[in-house]
């Protein structure tokens, strides 16, 4: 059995004036909110991206997912990059499965 890792995309930071923080009132945590009619200089939605999203609003990609190929979580990290964030792709620990008697 060869090795196997996932893939993240984190983003370390977006573009000024795209999201604002939030502080929560009791316990002091921050979070950022974006920031209503934001979208990076020159972006239109294309194809389908009002039929599947239900607004032409820019609305960020997500990045709550992980990705079995570092390629795949470096297209995400790339378009991104491409609308002014700065994200980044982290592997995880080696995951090793356990050998189990196949039925």
């Amino acid at each position: 059995m060869s090795p196997r890792y996932l893939y993240r995309v984190v983003v370390t930071s977006y573009p000024e004036g795209s999201y604002e923080p939030v502080t929560c009132p009791l316990s002091g945590e921050v979070w950022h909110d974006p920031i209503e009619g934001w979208a990076p200089p020159g972006w239109r939605p294309e194809g389908n991206y009002v039929e599947i999203l239900g607004t032409s609003d820019f609305i960020w990609p997500v990045t709550n997912k992980t990705y079995h190929s570092r390629s795949t979580a470096k297209k995400r990290a790339d378009l991104l990059n491409s609308y002014g964030a700065t994200a980044i792709v982290e592997r995880s620990n080696l995951i090793v499965w356990p050998e189990s008697e196949a039925i």
